[in-house]
Parts: C-alpha cells; structure tokens; sequence
C-alpha cells in the first residue's frame, strides 16, 4: 500500500523516496503541501483544461511566497515530448534529496512522466518503475512502449 497524504480533497501519493504526485492542487492546500516539506513542485497540466481550474502563474506565486520552487512542465494526450522528459528527468536528478511533488488533472500523467525519465534517463529498472506506478493507483501498462518509443525518437 502506497504512502497517502490527505489534504482537503486531495490524494498526495509517494511514488519513491521523497518523491509524491497528485491530481490537481488548489491555492488552499499550498501551505498544508509546504507544511510536508516539499521544496519542488512540477505542474504537468496546462492551463485552461477546464473551465474552473486554478491557473499555473497563480499557483506559482503563492508556492513562492512559501518557499517552493515551482516549475511548469504541461503536456497533454499527444503532446508529451522528449525535451518534456529530459526537462523533467534533469529536475528530479537535481532535486532527489528535496520532497518534490508531481501534480496533473488526476495524477496519471505526472506519474508517467515520472517513468519515463526514471528509466529513459535515470537508470531505473523499468519493472520496478511500473510497479511502483501501479502501487500507487495509476496504469503502467503504456509506459514499456512509450519508452521504446522516446528511446527511437
């Protein structure tokens, strides 16, 4: 069973060592977030997917204001590139002893982004890279050809 952080609505899951991700953050739970110790937020949703979704720049300030580095990495579907998960991958090899937290509409995708750069870029073993996705409540099932896909690409 995966580490869980409740706060307000939202799950916060432990995909690895100081590492979490989460569905869709609010302005409401940054101090409760920073409150955890994460130092490093990374916004894998782009603006305007919704209608009511708290915009990127807001959240950014206030992480600010609390002293957590906020960075935005947004993908959706298709869109997802390999400079994304470089980018990403740089981020968490830079800040693996920092709680980071990886957050999307539902978590799916920060989950997978954080996948692909744990065994595209960072060595990781991809079997227990899927499982450790599974165990927290998200499908791997697509990151073996993804990753043989970004691998060619």
């Amino acid at each position: 069973m995966a580490d869980l952080i409740k706060i307000e609505d939202i799950t916060i899951r432990k995909i690895d060592e100081n590492q979490y991700v989460s569905g869709q953050i609010t302005i409401d739970v940054l101090e409760e977030i920073a409150k955890y110790g994460i130092t490093l937020i990374i916004n894998n949703r782009p603006d305007n997917e919704e209608v009511d979704q708290v915009r990127s720049e807001e959240l950014k300030l206030k992480a600010k204001s609390l002293g957590i580095k906020f960075i935005d990495i947004p993908f959706s579907g298709n869109s997802l590139t390999k400079e994304n998960i470089i980018d990403f991958s740089n981020l968490i090899k830079n800040s693996y002893d920092e709680k980071s937290l990886f957050f999307c509409r539902s978590g799916a995708r920060s989950s997978t982004i954080w996948g692909l750069a744990s065994v595209l870029y960072l060595d990781l073993n991809i079997v227990d890279v899927m499982n450790k996705i599974n165990d927290i409540g998200y499908d791997s099932t697509v990151l073996p050809n993804m990753v043989e896909y970004f691998k060619n690409n």
